[in-house]
């Protein structure tokens, strides 16, 4: 008989019983009373007698995983493996986070980049060398862009030139993203934004308007929530065909202020294609900022909990941890790069701006500067290779976690920072508050007619979310909605 996986968790709930939950096969069982016992005895290596008089029961454990063999896990991981690397050294795809100029017109005092300063603007010199750079890439079929910054609409006739330079290269070029402040995004850039094949936009407002002004203002210290808020209802109510999502940065000085400003904005825009989501602020050690913004990992569960319990927002995603273990990224891409405004290259956002992380220029042939970066980014971060991570429970979920944090503290030794995922530590929360949204749609969907909840008769069900076949898909298309 197979024995306990590592990736079990069995938990009570408090409102809705007993379950058990597999982080390697993505399953969850509800359990009654006699199912729990039997289900606890194999945890503590000595299974119950009736398991014998169970044999259905048992039979759905070793199918699904809760009971399974080391060596068919250990086979399973390194099928996980080769999945992520398949995806990661594709070469069939080409992604990229353009930055046409690193200046910006703001000074929020959490800022991860350096060169905010630097005023330079990608020249028609880099454009052109851009664009032969990505035709070197001979066998990629397709091309993923998303503009970024410093501010990406101070420069938006670098956008409007590279965007058809791609078309005729890429004729299939389309969902392009940008992320931007929102400030100068005018009706004039707004009515573009279609024939720039951009389709989805990121804005970032900080909390109630005193708040966000205090956080996000204009170099000269002006004030600049209204303006966007105006632009945010120009784009909302113009033709464009995309997806906007309005980020709420949050840390420990705004986080009480999320609630109100999520329900204002799904209010003001009900109807309209609009998302609201709070993202994590990080600095780094010794940032000006960090005693004052940081919130650990188990404050953002808190943060998120709270969020549920209190107000009814749900995150993004939901709170069942749906599969992590591929977690590609640009940074782990051999044909992802972020491009500078002078034609630098960088494996990641986070570096934008610091030099000792260029790994090469579009202006260089071989254009590959920094191969030992490039290295340590695309294979020593890979988290199949840390026996911590292949250790962890949650390892499946998380997949490692991000990459540049892990790189940082792994291989540069820099201090205060967490690439684990929040579920390390509070998994069995977020499961119960699962079920608790589980619940309330099954009692809403028998009170409609739409269904009944699946039978507890035999003592057990599943109550994960059903699964839904994924055609397969370009790995770098989710670039523009990366946190």
């Amino acid at each position: 008989m197979k024995t306990w996986s590592r990736y079990n968790t069995l938990f009570h709930a408090e409102r809705y019983g007993w379950f058990l939950h597999n982080t390697l096969s993505g399953m969850m069982l509800e359990l009654d009373e006699p199912h729990r016992k039997i289900a606890e005895s194999f945890r503590n290596g000595n299974p119950d007698s009736g398991a014998d008089a169970n044999a259905e029961f048992i039979a759905l454990l070793e199918e699904h995983g809760f009971l399974a063999e080391p060596a068919d896990e250990q086979l399973r991981l390194m099928r996980l493996r080769y999945q992520r690397n398949a995806a990661c050294f594709s070469t069939g795809y080409v992604g990229l986070t353009i930055c046409p100029t690193l200046a910006c017109n703001f000074a929020c005092p959490y800022c991860f980049e350096h060169s905010q300063r630097d005023a330079t603007v990608m020249d028609n010199g880099t454009i052109e060398a851009l664009v032969a750079f990505i035709k070197k890439h001979n066998e990629a079929k397709h091309l993923s862009v998303s503009w970024y910054g410093g501010e990406p609409t101070l420069a938006f006739s670098v956008i409007e030139t590279l965007t058809e330079k791609f078309i005729e290269t890429f004729p299939d070029y389309a969902d392009a993203g940008i992320v931007t402040n929102g400030y100068l995004l005018d009706q004039q850039k707004i009515d573009r934004l279609n024939d720039l094949r951009i389709t989805s936009v990121q804005i970032t407002l900080d909390g109630s308007e005193q708040t966000h002004n205090k956080r996000r203002m204009l170099r000269n210290g002006g004030a600049t929530y209204e303006q966007i808020l105006h632009n945010i209802d120009l784009l909302m109510d113009s033709s464009w065909k995309g997806q906007c999502a309005v980020r709420v940065n949050v840390d420990k000085t705004n986080r009480h202020e999320y609630a109100t400003l999520h329900k204002e904005l799904l209010r003001r825009y009900k109807g309209r294609n609009l998302s609201v989501y709070p993202g994590h602020v990080n600095t780094f050690e010794g940032h000006a900022y960090d005693q004052q913004c940081g919130i650990c990992n188990s404050d953002w569960s808190t943060f998120q909990f709270d969020g549920y319990r209190k107000d009814g927002i749900t995150p993004r995603g939901g709170f069942f941890p749906g599969s992590g273990a591929h977690n590609s990224c640009i940074a782990t891409s051999h044909q992802g790069y972020v491009v500078g405004p002078k034609g630098e290259l960088y494996k990641c956002w986070e570096d934008v701006g610091k030099e000792a992380m260029v790994i090469g220029s579009v202006h260089e042939e071989p254009f590959l500067t920094s191969p030992e970066l490039l290295t340590r980014y695309t294979i020593g971060t890979d988290p199949h290779s840390d026996s911590g991570c292949l250790e962890c429970k949650v390892f499946p979920v998380c997949g490692g976690g991000c990459v540049n944090k892990r790189m940082r503290v792994q291989q540069f030794g820099e201090g205060g920072l967490d690439y684990c995922s929040p579920l390390k530590e509070s998994l069995e929360q977020y499961l119960d508050l699962y079920m608790d949204i589980w619940h309330t749609n099954q009692i809403c969907s028998a009170v409609l007619g739409k269904g009944s909840a699946p039978s507890m008769e035999k003592g057990y069900r599943m109550v994960q979310p059903e699964k839904k076949a994924e055609a397969a898909k370009n790995p770098l298309e989710s670039l523009t909605s990366q946190e």
